[in-house]
């Protein structure tokens, strides 16, 4: 299994790179980020491709002890949050927890009435490939006849019996990025994330 590190400064460039290769290929007239962790891409995303940005929502059990836990794991040595890390995947227990709460954000809502013909999904990471499917089922029931792509910054091989990433930088690797709850610069990425989406609405 690969790990690694990803600065906000490190994240930034390569998005903006990885934007302009999908580029070549695809135009999106909106791009959904999955909150939260989809943000920070997103937003590198629309810098290239000059269209909104808009968030939704998938939540499962499991989420709110992350919140309490993620602090302290940040404390720990990088190897000893790659073990415990190893252990969630090999456990499988995301794959057993299928259900997801997907909410649509303000903004989102509001793009209904627009001609949107092409949407690009973004994410950290498509995991086992059941959040990014409901996230995907929910935005083609509110929007007709859209064309929908995914970009995950990191791939797991074993989402694609679920749901086919499009895109994706990385594949089957644990990457810390400033939206990892047990990275340093998580606080940062929070300010950052309810100042420019007023707390989630957006």
């Amino acid at each position: 299994m690969k790990y690694i590190e990803l600065s906000r400064k490190d994240l930034e460039e390569q998005c903006n790179h990885w934007a302009n290769e999908i580029k070549k290929s695809y135009q999106p007239d909106l791009i959904v980020y999955v909150a939260k962790a989809g943000y920070l891409i997103g937003k590198e995303m629309k810098n290239v491709f000059n269209v909104p940005l808009v968030g939704i929502s998938a939540t499962r059990e499991g989420n709110a002890l992350k919140e309490v836990v993620g602090p302290i794991v940040s404390l720990m040595p990088n190897f000893v949050r790659n073990i415990l890390i190893s252990l969630e995947l090999k456990s499988d227990t995301h794959s057993k927890n299928t259900e997801r709460k997907i909410h649509y954000h303000e903004g989102l809502e509001k793009m209904k009435s627009n001609n949107i013909q092409r949407i690009l999904v973004v994410d950290d990471s498509v995991d086992t490939g059941h959040s990014m499917k409901q996230v995907v089922d929910a935005i083609s029931s509110g929007f007709n006849n859209v064309e929908i792509k995914i970009a995950g910054l990191n791939v797991w091989d074993k989402s694609r019996c679920i749901i086919n990433t499009d895109f994706a930088l990385y594949k089957d690797t644990v990457i810390k990025t400033p939206m990892s709850k047990d990275s340093k610069e998580y606080k940062e990425f929070m300010k950052i994330y309810n100042s420019e989406t007023d707390n989630g609405t957006l």
